[in-house]
């Protein structure tokens, strides 16, 4: 198994830190804290900005020929502009109050695709959302418990839910945004941690953040294969997205939700952000299409 070092990029703490996003228009990575109902934005030249967003946010995508994102919030999914702070709201996911969006990505076709959990993570209550373009939401997957980690290569997509410690394939129809489960393609042992927030190479290789596993980890999704792990001081990984001009960099998110007094004395780096350079290229990311 190859090894990676990180570097600190940023320091918080977050208590919940997340939704790691690599904005090539303004040459900027982007991250949440949910907690902290903040989006945090670092230019080029190293200058961090805060938007408290004044509720849960979860989540950013980037919106095709607009200087937007959308965000996913607690129960919704809003515009949004650096300028202009929050705009309308897109659509609404469920209605209930008990839940909260959680990770999403954009597929090739330009659908938001984005999940939802509970606040106090009973199982099964959550799902997994498309947002077709202008349509309302459809639920594409249900009784999900912790949303997380969804990525597309060629004719499959790969998805999480973190509870079940296992990265699920799917066929995927561009066309349609039909799906259809085949199988697990990565079921990773308990002393690793649980897949949170996931990534893609261009080789078609996954990268999961592995929450409780102090790492990014590399996996082969054709058999299950571990090959390498980005080393993170801090054990709650909650994040990966590569970036940067040639897309051989990797920014991982943290978090101190749920630690103990004596767990953050060991881990003092928790809930920081962290940078690595890899030997690896991502893919670009996929905007949304209105």
């Amino acid at each position: 198994m190859e090894r990676y070092q990180s570097t600190l990029f940023s320091t918080g703490p977050f208590e919940l830190g997340e939704g790691a996003f690599w904005w090539p228009e303004r040459s900027a990575w982007c991250w949440v804290d949910i907690l902290g109902h903040s989006l945090y934005m670092m230019d080029g030249k190293g200058q961090r900005t805060q938007y408290h967003i004044g509720e849960y946010v979860t989540m950013i995508v980037p919106v095709q020929g607009s200087n937007e994102l959308l965000l996913g919030l607690h129960g919704r999914v809003a515009r949004f502009s650096p300028e202009q702070g929050l705009g309308r709201t897109l659509a609404v996911l469920d209605g209930n109050p008990g839940l909260r969006c959680n990770d999403g990505k954009c597929d090739p076709a330009g659908r938001l695709w984005i999940g939802t959990m509970h606040l106090t993570t009973q199982r099964d209550n959550g799902a997994l959302y498309c947002i077709d373009h202008n349509r309302p939401p459809v639920i594409k997957i249900p009784q999900v418990s912790i949303s997380n980690g969804i990525v597309w290569y060629g004719d499959r997509m790969y998805f999480n839910d973190t509870v079940t410690n296992r990265v699920q394939e799917y066929a995927y129809d561009v066309n349609s945004g039909e799906i259809k489960f085949l199988r697990n393609v990565v079921v990773i042992p308990a002393e690793l941690g649980s897949p949170d927030g996931m990534t893609i190479d261009s080789e078609g290789m996954l990268w999961v953040a592995q929450w409780g596993g102090g790492g990014v980890y590399r996996w082969n999704p054709v058999n299950g294969q571990l090959l390498g792990k980005i080393e993170v001081p801090a054990p709650q990984v909650s994040c990966c997205v590569f970036g940067g001009p040639d897309m051989q960099e990797m920014l991982i998110t943290t978090a101190r939700e749920h630690m103990t007094p004596q767990q953050l004395e060991a881990h003092p780096m928790s809930g920081n952000v962290f940078h690595a350079r890899l030997p690896f290229k991502g893919l670009p990311v996929n905007y949304f299409k209105y």
